[in-house]
Formats: C-alpha cells, sequence, structure tokens
C-alpha cells in the first residue's frame, strides 16, 4: 500500500458565499421547462435542459447546503430531522435535511435539500446485475434501447459524476481488511472465489485536490472522516451540487430551494402546466403559507420516489387523469442492516468531526462504504436471491444513539465463547471501536403501495409483512457469516429483529434506497410512464405531452445495487429522447462552467408583511389581502448604494372579486423611503407587482405608502402601514385601471412582520446581527428625521445603543400564538398565547404608554410569562388599544371606550378558543382601571373567575406628584392646545428643541424624586415627567434600565386627561367625570345604584401595591378592599404590600420573580381549575 495520507490535503476551499439558489423574488410566471426536484434526475434533467438553450427553473424542497454546513453532533444533527409517522402528523421542519417517513412495515430515509438525497448517502456507483434488465417488467423499447443507455448514456453520466474506488495509494482501512476476511469466510461456505467477491467500490468522491473541477467548482482530495452520510463538509464528495446543478447553472437555469410542489395541472390558457408551490422559509412562517403558480411548457418530475409519487397523488386529486397504477410497484431495493459488534480487531466504527480528523488524521475510518461482497454471482441463484454486502460508517453525529442502540438496548448473538478479552472491552466500552456495520442492498417483490396520508398530507408506505420475505433472512444469515470470520457478536437490524421489532410486533425494513411508485409500462393499463418517462393518461398509451418523470420513482422493479448510477443512465436516456421528441438540441460539448463569481453571495434583508383592507373594482367591493415577502439580496447596497432603496417583492394577493383562486405576485419591487415626486418633503415606500392568476390573466398592482409629517405630534405609524394600491390590466400601468384598494397592517401582524426581519446569506450571528442592526438603524434614522421628537411608540431603536441579541423566551420550545381580534367599533387588537398547560386560562393586562412586553421582556432572568408557563398555566396577553404595539395608540381614547370594547374582546375570544366558561386576569395600573371599569359595567359578568389588580384599579389615589397634575389639569391643557400626546421615546440623535425638553424633563424629574433615584436617562426622565417615577431603580438592572425605550412609548393626550379625572375625584369616573361606574360614590351602601354596580364585584380579588409607589399610593388598593369587603363580607379578598418595590418594578424588577409573582401564584392556583 502506498504511504499517502488521506488528510495530509492543506487545500480546502472557502464555500462560505458559495450559493447555486436564488431569491424567490426572482422566480419569473412562465418558463420552459420546470424541474421539480434535484435529486440524480432532477439534476440531469436540469443541466441538460439548460444546455438545450431552454429557460429552466428547479423547485427543491429543501435548504441548500454547501461544505461546511452539516452537522457533525448529535444535537445539531437532531435539529435537522423531520419524521412523519402515518396516521399521526409531522415532527420537524419541513426543510429539514434528514426526512424519515415512518410507515408501518417500512421507514424510509431520504435527503431533503439541493443535490436531493445525493447529500447523505454514501456515493456507491455500481452497475445493476444485467439480469435485472431481462425482466419483462421494463417496457420492451427501453430493453431494446440498452446497449445505447449502457455506453452514450452511461457515458454521459460518469464523466459527470466521476466515479473512483480508493485509491491504493491512501492508507489502508481497517474495515476493508476485515471485509476481506470476511469475504474470504463467506467464500469457504458458499464456495465462492474470494477474490471475486470482494472488491473496492466505485464511489463518487474525489480523491485529488481540483482547483476546478468539470463544472468549475474547488474540490479538495478526501480526508476519510467518514461522515458521507451525514453530509460532506470538505466538498470532497461528487454531490449533485458539485456537478450538474453547477453545471445546469452555468447554462443559464435558475435554482429556488425551500420550495415545495402541491400539484400539476394542465393549464387552461396554453398548452403547458401549471405548477402549485408553497414556501417554506423558515422565519417567515408568522403568515400562513399560500399557494403561489407558476406555468412551464414542460414539466419534469424528479422529486424521488416518495416525492414524485406524493405530487401526482395530490394533482390526481385536483383533476389530472393518470393510471391507476400510480403508487404501486414500490420497493426498498432489499435494504438491510446489520453489525458484528465487538470483534478481534479494531475498525474505527464511526465518522470523525473534521476538528478532530484534522489533529488525528491516522485514525480516519475511511469514506462511509469503500468495498463490497458481491452475491451476485452464485450458481443456482436467481436474479432476486442475489444481494451486495457492503461496509458502513455511520456519520459522528450518529455516535451516541449507535453506542447506545449496540451496546445497552440489543442482545444479539456471540459467535465465540469464553473470550474473556471480549467480555472486558464489553465491560468497559470499547467493543464499539471493534464494531462493523454491515449494509445490503438487494431485492423485494415490488408489491408496496404508496398511499396519500390524509393526516400526515404526505405519502406513506403500504407493505405488509414486507419483513418476511426470504431475501431479508438470506442476508441475515451471510452477516452472521460475515461476523463469525470477526469473532465478533452479531446484532442484525433492530427495526426488523431487534428491540423495535419486538415492541411492534414486526419485522420492519428500514430503506435508504426506495424506488417505484410512477414504474415504467407499456401502457397506463401496466405502469404509470413510458419508458422514457412521459405521464400516462389513465390506463390508455396516450400520454400527456410535457409532462414527466425521471428519478428513481419510475423503477418498476428493485434494481439490487445502490440505485444512483441506473436512475442517472436512466435519467441521461430519458433527457436524450425527450430532445429527440421535442427537436431540441442539447450541447453536450460545452466546455463552459460556472463563473464563481455568480455564485457569490452578499449579505441580504428579508420580512414579510400581511395587508388586508377592501378592494372595488366597479360597482363590486370586496375583502382584499396581501402577503409580500421583500428581500433584498445585498443589503449593504439597498442602504448605501441605491438612492431608492430597491428591495424585490414575492407573495400573493387574495381577492374573490379579482380571482377565485390567491394571485402570484412575479417581478415585483419595492422601495424605501424613496422622494416622493409628488409631494413636497415627502418620502414613499412603493410597490409595483405583476399579478397571475390561476385562470391566467395578468394584472398590474402599483401601491405606495406616503411618509410625510401632517401635524406636529404625528409620529408615523399610519403612513408605514397603510398600503394604497392601483390595479391596471396587463403588464404596466399602460393598461387599464379596473380596481383601487387601501390596504393596512394590522396591530397583531406588527409584531408578526417583525419577528420575520432575517438577514440572509449571513456569514454568522455576528454578521447577522451587525446587517440587522444597520437596517432597523436605518429605518428608525429615516422616521426620526421625518417625524421628529414626538416618535412612535413601537420598539423605537436606540442608535447608540450596542446591538443586542434578545434571548428566546423559556417556553419549552412552545411557540407563541397571535389571535388577531377586532373590537365591536372597529379597532384592531391582538392577544398572544403561552400555552404552558392547563391552569387558567388567565388574561394579562397591561397599563398605558406600554405594552404586553412588559410581561415578556428578555432583560430578567425570569418574566411573568415564563414564570405562569413553567406552573402549568395558558397565558394570554391582551394589546389592548393603548398599546404601543399597536396603530390604535395614537388614537384619541378613553377609559370608557377601553372597558366597553377592548376587556370583553378579549375575555369571549379566549373563552372561544378554550372553550372555558370563565378566565382568570391579572391586571395592572391603567389595565386594571379598564377592567375594573368593564367589570362594574356590567361587560364581564359570570366571566371573571378571579381578579388580580396590581396597583390601581376602581380607587385612583394619586401620589403629590400626579395630584398636583391633576388639579393644574396639565392634560386637559394640552389636550385644549391640540398636543395629542407624548411619547416616552428620545436618543441621542435629538435635534436642539429635542435636547432642551430632554433637559426640562430632565430638571423635573430631579426636583421630584429622591437623589438615589437620579440617573442619566433621558427615556426614564420622560417617563417620570408622564406618570411620575415609576420604579425604585435598585430593582431594576442595567438591561432593562437602558432598553426603557423599547418598553414604553406613546400616551394619548386625551386618555391622560381621563385618568387625571379619576385622580381628581380619587375613584373611577366616565370621561365626562360623572359616577357612572359607582353611582352614589359616596352614599356608598346606603345606595340601591351603587349597591347594583358593586354587586359585580363579588369574585375572588387580590390586590397588589408596591410599598414605594409614587404614581398610585397604597391607599388606592387599601381602600378598594375596604369597598368590597364592606359589600361583600363572605367574598375572599387579599391584599399584599410588596417592601421596597415602586409602581411597575413589581412587573419588571429584576427579582419580581421571587418577591412578587409567588404572590400572584398562590392566588391564582387557588382558582385554577375552572
Amino acid at each position: 500500500m502506498g504511504s499517502a495520507s488521506s488528510s495530509s490535503s492543506c487545500f480546502q476551499p472557502n464555500y462560505g458565499d458559495f450559493y447555486l439558489s436564488s431569491a424567490h423574488s426572482n422566480i419569473d410566471a412562465r418558463y420552459d421547462v420546470i424541474v421539480i426536484g434535484s435529486g440524480y434526475g432532477g439534476s440531469i434533467a436540469a443541466s441538460r435542459a439548460a444546455r438545450a438553450g431552454k429557460k429552466v427553473c428547479v423547485l427543491e424542497k429543501g435548504r441548500e447546503w454547501r461544505p461546511g454546513d452539516f452537522p457533525e453532533t448529535e444535537l445539531n444533527s437532531a435539529k435537522e430531522v423531520q419524521m412523519t409517522f402515518h396516521g399521526n402528523k409531522t415532527v420537524g421542519d419541513p426543510t429539514s435535511l434528514f426526512d424519515f417517513v415512518i410507515s408501518p412495515d417500512v421507514a424510509v430515509l431520504q435527503g431533503c435539500g439541493l443535490g436531493g438525497t445525493s447529500l447523505i448517502n454514501a456515493n456507491v456507483a455500481l452497475d445493476c446485475d444485467p439480469r435485472v434488465f431481462q425482466d419483462e417488467v421494463w417496457p420492451k423499447t427501453l430493453r431494446e434501447d440498452l446497449e445505447t443507455m449502457n455506453n452514450t448514456d452511461k457515458k454521459r453520466a460518469l464523466d459527470m459524476l466521476q466515479p473512483t474506488v480508493y485509491p491504493e495509494k491512501f492508507p489502508e482501512l481497517p474495515k476493508m481488511s476485515r471485509m476481506a476476511k470476511a469475504a474470504a469466510h463467506i467464500a469457504d461456505i458458499e464456495s465462492l472465489d474470494a477474490t471475486k467477491i470482494f472488491k473496492r467500490t466505485p464511489l463518487l468522491v474525489n480523491f485529488n485536490d481540483k482547483e476546478k473541477n468539470s463544472a468549475g467548482i474547488p474540490q479538495p482530495a478526501c480526508i476519510s472522516c467518514g461522515n458521507c452520510c451525514g453530509g460532506c463538509n470538505t466538498g470532497a464528495k461528487n454531490t449533485l451540487n458539485m456537478n450538474y446543478l453547477p453545471d445546469a447553472k452555468a447554462h443559464g437555469a435558475k435554482i429556488f430551494t425551500q420550495v415545495e410542489v402541491r400539484g400539476v395541472v394542465k393549464d387552461p390558457v396554453s398548452d403547458g402546466w401549471r405548477v402549485h408551490y408553497v414556501h417554506h422559509l423558515r422565519k417567515q412562517k408568522s403568515f400562513k403559507v399560500k399557494e403561489q403558480i407558476v406555468r412551464a411548457n414542460v414539466v419534469i418530475l424528479g422529486a424521488g420516489a416518495l416525492g414524485s409519487t406524493d405530487i401526482l397523488l395530490k394533482s390526481q386529486a385536483l383533476g389530472l387523469e393518470l393510471s391507476p397504477n400510480l403508487g404501486k410497484r414500490f420497493t426498498t431495493n432489499g435494504d438491510a442492516v446489520g453489525f458484528s459488534y465487538n470483534g478481534e480487531s479494531v475498525v474505527r466504527h464511526v465518522g470523525k468531526p473534521l476538528v478532530k480528523i484534522r489533529k488525528k488524521p491516522h485514525k480516519a475510518p475511511g469514506p462511509c462504504v469503500t468495498s463490497i461482497i458481491d452475491m451476485r454471482e452464485q450458481e443456482g441463484k436467481t436474479v432476486d436471491q442475489c444481494f451486495v454486502l457492503e461496509d458502513g460508517t455511520p456519520p459522528s453525529s450518529t455516535s451516541l444513539p449507535y453506542n447506545i442502540v449496540i451496546r445497552f438496548l440489543e442482545s444479539g448473538k456471540d459467535t465465540t465463547s469464553g473470550d474473556v478479552q471480549k467480555t472486558g472491552r464489553h465491560v468497559i466500552g470499547k467493543g464499539m471501536k471493534n464494531t462493523i456495520a454491515f449494509l445490503a442492498v438487494g431485492h423485494d417483490s415490488a408489491a408496496g403501495e404508496l398511499q396519500l396520508d390524509e393526516e400526515t398530507d404526505r405519502v406513506w408506505v403500504n407493505y405488509p409483512n414486507i419483513g418476511e420475505s426470504e431475501n431479508f433472512e438470506r442476508v441475515r444469515s451471510t452477516m452472521e457469516h460475515a461476523t463469525t470470520s470477526l469473532k465478533g457478536t452479531f446484532i442484525p437490524n433492530p427495526y426488523w429483529a431487534g428491540l423495535a421489532a419486538k415492541m411492534r410486533d414486526t419485522k420492519g425494513i428500514v430503506t435508504v434506497h426506495p424506488l417505484g411508485g410512477c414504474g415504467m409500462g407499456e401502457t397506463g393499463a401496466g405502469g404509470v410512464v413510458t419508458h422514457a418517462g412521459q405521464v400516462f393518461v389513465g390506463d390508455s398509451s396516450e400520454v400527456h405531452q410535457g409532462l414527466y418523470v425521471l428519478d428513481g420513482s419510475v423503477m418498476p422493479r428493485s434494481l439490487g445495487i445502490n440505485p444512483c448510477l441506473t436512475i442517472s443512465m436512466v435519467a441521461e436516456r430519458g433527457m436524450r429522447l425527450m430532445a429527440e421528441e421535442r427537436g431540441w438540441s442539447i450541447d453536450f460539448e460545452s466546455s463552459k462552467v460556472l463563473d464563481l463569481e455568480s455564485t457569490r453571495a452578499r449579505p441580504g434583508i428579508r420580512f414579510t408583511e400581511r395587508l388586508g383592507g377592501q378592494m372595488t373594482i366597479g360597482d363590486k367591493t370586496g375583502p382584499c389581502e396581501a402577503i409580500l415577502t421583500i428581500e433584498s439580496e445585498d443589503v449593504e447596497q439597498m442602504l448605501n448604494e441605491d438612492e431608492t432603496h430597491q428591495a424585490r417583492v414575492h407573495g400573493n394577493l387574495t381577492c374573490e372579486i379579482l380571482s377565485s383562486c390567491p394571485l402570484t405576485v412575479s417581478n415585483g419591487y419595492f422601495t424605501m423611503f424613496s422622494l416622493s415626486e409628488d409631494k413636497v418633503q415627502s418620502r414613499e415606500m412603493t410597490y409595483t407587482l405583476n399579478l397571475t392568476s390561476a385562470e391566467g390573466a395578468v394584472y398590474y398592482l402599483k401601491g405606495h405608502k406616503l411618509i410625510h409629517k401632517d401635524s406636529a405630534f404625528e409620529i408615523g405609524k399610519k403612513d408605514t402601514t397603510r398600503l394604497e394600491i392601483s390595479v391596471y390590466k396587463g403588464e404596466s400601468e399602460d393598461g387599464d385601471e379596473i380596481g383601487k384598494a387601501k390596504l393596512q397592517i394590522r396591530g397583531g401582524d406588527i409584531v408578526k412582520k417583525l419577528s420575520t426581519i432575517e438577514v440572509t446569506h449571513a456569514s454568522g450571528k455576528l454578521e447577522r446581527l451587525k446587517w440587522k442592526t444597520k437596517f432597523c438603524t436605518f429605518f428608525m434614522g429615516n422616521m426620526w428625521q421625518i417625524y421628529g421628537a414626538f416618535t412612535s411608540g413601537c420598539t423605537p431603536f436606540d442608535p447608540t445603543a450596542p446591538p443586542r441579541e434578545k434571548r428566546p423566551l423559556k417556553l419549552n420550545g412552545t411557540e407563541a400564538k397571535v389571535y388577531p381580534i377586532e373590537t365591536e367599533d372597529g379597532v384592531e387588537l391582538y392577544l398572544t398565547r403561552y400555552q404552558g398547560g392547563p391552569k387558567g386560562p388567565v388574561m394579562l393586562v397591561h397599563g398605558m404608554g406600554v405594552s404586553s412586553k412588559i410581561f415578556s421582556l428578555d432583560t430578567v432572568d425570569t418574566n411573568l410569562v415564563e414564570f405562569l408557563f413553567a406552573e402549568g398555566y395558558d397565558v394570554w396577553l391582551l394589546e389592548w388599544r393603548a398599546s404601543i404595539m399597536l396603530p390604535s395608540a395614537n388614537e384619541k381614547t378613553t377609559i370608557d371606550l377601553c372597558a366597553e370594547y377592548d376587556v370583553p374582546a378579549g375575555v369571549k375570544k379566549i373563552l372561544a378558543v378554550t372553550n372555558q366558561k370563565n378566565i382568570q386576569i391579572l391586571a395592572h395600573c391603567a389595565g386594571a382601571a379598564i377592567t375594573c371599569a368593564s367589570i362594574l359595567a356590567g361587560k364581564l359578568h359570570g366571566k371573571v373567575r378571579n381578579l388580580i389588580i396590581s396597583q390601581s384599579g376602581f380607587i385612583n389615589v394619586p401620589t403629590r406628584l400626579n395630584w398636583f397634575k391633576a388639579h393644574l389639569k396639565l392634560p386637559q391643557i394640552l389636550y385644549g392646545i391640540g398636543v395629542e400626546g407624548l411619547t416616552a421615546y428620545t436618543d441621542s440623535e435629538q435635534n436642539w428643541m429635542g435636547k432642551i425638553l430632554d433637559q426640562f424633563f430632565e430638571g423635573t424629574a430631579d426636583v421630584t424624586t429622591a437623589f438615589d433615584q437620579h440617573c442619566d436617562n433621558h427615556v426614564c426622565h420622560r417617563i417620570t415627567f408622564l406618570y411620575g417615577l415609576l420604579y425604585e431603580h435598585c430593582n431594576f438592572n442595567s438591561a432593562t434600565h437602558e432598553t426603557l425605550h423599547e418598553m414604553f412609548g406613546y400616551g394619548d393626550a386625551k386618555l391622560l386627561k381621563h385618568f387625571a379625572l379619576c385622580f381628581a375625584k380619587e375613584h373611577l369616573v366616565n370621561d365626562e367625570g360623572k359616577d357612572t361606574y359607582l353611582p352614589d360614590f359616596k352614599k356608598g351602601l346606603k345606595s340601591q345604584e351603587y349597591k347594583d354596580k358593586i354587586a359585580f364585584m363579588d369574585i375572588p380579588i387580590q390586590f397588589c401595591s408596591g410599598e414605594k409607589n409614587k404614581a398610585f399610593d397604597q391607599a388606592s388598593t387599601a381602600r378598594a378592599l375596604q369597598r368590597v369587603a364592606e359589600a361583600h363580607p363572605g367574598q375572599n379578598y387579599e391584599r399584599f404590600v410588596v417592601p421596597d418595590y415602586g409602581h411597575i418594578d413589581c412587573i419588571m424588577g429584576k427579582n419580581a420573580a421571587t418577591d412578587v409573582f409567588p404572590y400572584f401564584l398562590r392566588f391564582l392556583d387557588k382558582y385554577a381549575e375552572g
């Protein structure tokens, strides 16, 4: 053997910014050819169609994986698993790399990503046994064309895939010598020639450094890490994104990932096809995905046995006439696995992460498969009785579960006896180092059927008793013989004969080579496609012109070998015949390679928004909704170089008076803060889109958001959430205008929109954070320039603050659910649900000038949402109309309106969703006031189980500062002179007037607070001016204090005026100062009207006050307790005062989870069950 090391290469290309796929906004409305899937068949189809000069689009469900992206640890690998359980559900993201489909008798593992299963296969490129193609199940025309396929088509595939065996000059691998020994033992038993059955395997692996391969991609030599089936992180593996796919891109094909095709139907307006698809962008899932369409003359399915069959079954449900054989003749390809555990020699049993293999290259296990024991030439055995046995190296990401299963969960058959050393290795845990995995590929009867599962909306495998087939027992026996030669303990496939099989009482089969489902036939009566992959119409010999399948699904039987080479040959043949039939000329001689600069991606930005409203077309008016994803592939260029700050747009528009189905956006453009041509000192956000309907109609949409300051205290929220659009016939505004609409982002969708902001193609977390910060700085900077001092309360960005990455909430993986609600007076609110368990439900109601973020802030160790969630509560946060997260925060309002509409609407929605009779409520400050007002008005009678009132309620005793402001009638004065509201937000980029106001607010705060409460935070000073000192500074940590601009914002002057009236009367009154909530307040129980009202408070109530509350005097809760206790002496009322706490620090304090929340919990637990 040579002395060269497979791990000695220093050549390692940087694939960090190498991308073949394009942004979804680049998807055109029509193509010559659409290829669905990017496995061997799909990639070959894309390459050959592009070389024929066709406009080609590739749609791949999975993500793009580049060398360096693949998980090498168990934890990271687990995040990239999706599992579909028949009759149950799918777990994991639909774009995750490892796609398991679990059926009663068969489990399938397939790769999901650009390149399909080539990303995680074992790279084996072996020819079929020639007898396989003698089976008459293959169409006669194909059998008569075998010479051309085995020469011309095979050569083309080999030229691209470039298989080679593990080089003789490379270090000898222990597992190869073990396989050679096993081959010799089996040869003796079966009377075979060991030198003929033991073979090095042709692998789709590069063993020499290449500055550029045949497709123009740099590739290093294999370092034998063994992680082929977990994903190659060096780039040495000849996956399809190293050859056919870059070749397709070099010749003009456009590639799109994270696009799932849901069906293919005939296009009613042309001779072509309409492809229905949905996007799977992980960060954009806040909005429900709707189907979009793209058209083509030719559609080629290359999504694999399960994928292509799935799409055709769904297409059949849409009305496409297909063969009754669709889904049938599925085969596992005879896949089997077994293990020789704890043999006499070290094998290097599992793959190694790159960092380890580079430190210890002599420990390299080798590629996943390097040799086979070929059992296909046994005399007297039919082709279906034959198989090959391969060595196998599981990837490093499976090391822990592999060890656990083999060492602890399975008890195999020891082929030796009395071996003390072997027992010792097992006891101390070193037996795994002497373990080799056997992979077998053979045959089965191809009697399985792929069927659509109504529960999961995916295909499953119906193949009863497949594990009882004789060939699997034959394979097991041979594996046991091999284990005997290695003096190991034989462990058969756990899913077939181990613990998993016993628990399920089924001999299950795991296959990584699923074939069939769209099998070839002479007509539709015997198959689904022709010998060339054309799809039959029903059971006839007629075909659907322009619809093809070219992948493993067309195999009408098992192949008995790793199928990638055979699939490639069949696909090359199919494209050759397609070109002949359609008059194409495929340029096989082209030496054009991919320009790597065209693949260099720069950091981009992407976000999604939903806008809703009414569209008017002629005399018809109807609902209209647009879900638009805005993305720039170069955020630096967008922000700094392009004066219009342009980005692309994709998505859909739903409007039934325009089309019965959602219209698909294409050729969409968006500009941000571009100068308005129509209005002085104004900027615009503009939208120009082409819309295509399912019926084939084309429209042009032009819309704009006018960003202009119309009054002194406008903050811009309306302008940035309202879109006026016009719709024209045709592809430009030269066509006739047919409709107009005014659309708006609803309150609940603002938070969703913010959650979708993501930086694409960043090299890491720091770069993502950098560009997200720059984007937000740009946006808020422009808003500041336009709207000045009185800015939006919607989480402003402080340009001087260092970027911070917010921690995720501690919710055990549970995702928040947002429920938009509309009040009876037409205001958009929303509820956010955190379902921690069966207790409750409990609704949290925030105060004024803030939002529900006070309950879920990430700057403390445990916030109130996390605290209650951990205790098993179903927690709901109500954003009522004064929430700074809602556009309605800028509208005039009163306690009366909030009590009449907002709180009842929130309670009603929670009761409807949870099917409960009543709920628990925890309300703070102004939220407590509006909740009490709603109860006293009779709006919540019988719907509140118990109530916690924090700081305020129906008794409002002001502190000295707030008493002074109330009697001075400062809110009334501000409102009277036209000041509609004030904001607590400010930043370091203030203009001169803003800086003067900051000094005034600082002086006011210094005069009205103790010295130990002074600070240099201007936002803090404004808060104190507006509401009084809301917290003891010692109860806030630095992170909370430094991010007050995120928590506090705009306060409506009219609402402040109403609270001032309540302060003056020291109890709830209506906005005219009248005692409508507690009539005859001074008379109390002597008044029947008073008794009738306070009767509504006959519910368990807990009152909470901070000892040092400077906004509401402690007497507020003390007097309230006295009032309800006098009225209902038998009811449960409690009150507690928190020592050394102020007002809102009882909710947001750094230690509130230990000092305050337990009081809330004890009271909630008393009534947790409805």
